[in-house]
């Protein structure tokens, strides 16, 4: 019996971390998202530095600040972001979303959804 409860306990711990982390990950995509055209940054010619976007990465915390506080998933979103060519770097390192290659990424399908609808996040 003992086994059951810590079988159930170890998962149910489990699940909520798999869950909370995929919660977090869609709420800074669409942040990031958001980000890039509420400063009209889609295009080449509108490009703006990770600095004028406000994505400049996470802040110098202690660690006991960051034991308690949620984690920001904003830099690696944005990193990965870049990584799939949805965000393109420009020769002098300014940053842009490509809206057809968003479209065309596995991200369009939760977009259509409205997981990213613009009234679902949070500033």
């Amino acid at each position: 019996m003992a086994y059951l409860i810590f079988f159930l306990l170890v998962f149910s711990i489990l699940a909520v971390g798999y869950f909370l982390f995929r919660y977090l990950m869609r709420r800074d995509i669409n942040y990031v998202i958001k980000t890039f055209r509420a400063n009209d940054a889609v295009g080449p010619d509108k490009a703006r530095s990770k600095m004028e976007l406000g994505l400049s990465g996470v802040a110098d915390s202690t660690m006991t600040e960051r034991l308690f506080k949620v984690r920001d998933y904003k830099p690696y979103v944005f990193d990965t972001l870049v990584q799939l060519d949805i965000v393109k770097v420009t020769e002098d390192n300014k940053f842009y979303l490509s809206e057809p290659d968003l479209q065309n990424s596995k991200l369009s399908d939760h977009i259509k959804k409205g997981s990213f609808s613009e009234k679902t996040c949070n500033d």
